[in-house]
């Protein structure tokens, strides 16, 4: 069953573009043209076994780096089945904060292990593969779905909701989507910590993450995709 279910995976994902495509987004920050941001995954191998990578890069442009400089760059390695967390690497450099950070997940012990701390737990994702974990489900409207989210050392656990659906206009032209965020106990949408995530989802079989609006510590920046290579 499980050697299927890896089958299956790789069908949908292959037949959907996104192994080995690069999804190339411009990005906005408050109102302004800001930069250029990507998401990329590939097959990979981590401890000899098969993975996916997630490479990832915020970058602001010249005009806001004299206000407020972005060059973010995250390399995830997430599971072949759920993209649950397995290492990653975190290259912060927002404003003037900056952070390099890395962690693994040990399969056998079930811990997250860093330089500093072992975090005991059976699965987390990083805030990047909840956009490609999100992908593979039905997301119909008011279908909650639940994570433990692991970022820069934390964990937290998050809910994230089918809330809404709306048109968005892109350079690929205009698309119904499917409208996913972070909720309260009370159901409210936010966006409050760093690392979260509203996220538009084309309403169509290839499930394209059109939008992503992304909290950062100053602010929230705004990703509509452009391109895919």
């Amino acid at each position: 069953m499980k050697i299927i279910s890896i089958l299956l995976f790789f069908s949908f994902l292959s037949s959907e573009n996104l192994i080995n495509r690069k999804l190339n987004y411009k990005m906005e920050f408050r109102g302004f043209d800001a930069g250029k941001a990507y998401l990329k995954i590939e097959e990979d191998t981590l401890f000899n076994r098969n993975v996916l990578r997630l490479n990832s890069k915020l970058e602001t442009n010249k005009f806001l780096d004299l206000f407020y400089k972005i060059r973010d760059d995250v390399t995830v390695y997430m599971d072949l089945e759920d993209f649950s967390l397995l290492k990653i690497i975190n290259k912060i450099h927002e404003g003037f904060y900056k952070k390099n950070h890395s962690a693994i997940f040990d399969i056998n012990s079930k811990n997250i292990i860093t330089k500093k701390k072992v975090i005991k737990i059976d699965k987390a994702h990083s805030p990047l593969s909840i956009i490609y974990s999100l992908r593979q489900e039905l997301l119909n409207m008011h279908d909650i779905y639940k994570y433990h989210v692991y970022n820069l050392g934390k964990i937290k656990k998050i809910d994230m909701k089918v809330i809404d659906q709306e048109i968005i206009k892109t350079s690929f032209g205009k698309f119904n989507d499917i409208v996913v965020s972070p909720v309260l106990n009370n159901d409210s949408s936010i966006i409050k910590h760093n690392g979260d995530m509203k996220i538009w989802f084309t309403n169509d079989e290839n499930r394209y993450p059109i939008k992503i609006e992304l909290k950062i510590n100053y602010g929230r920046l705004i990703l509509i995709l452009n391109d895919i290579e």
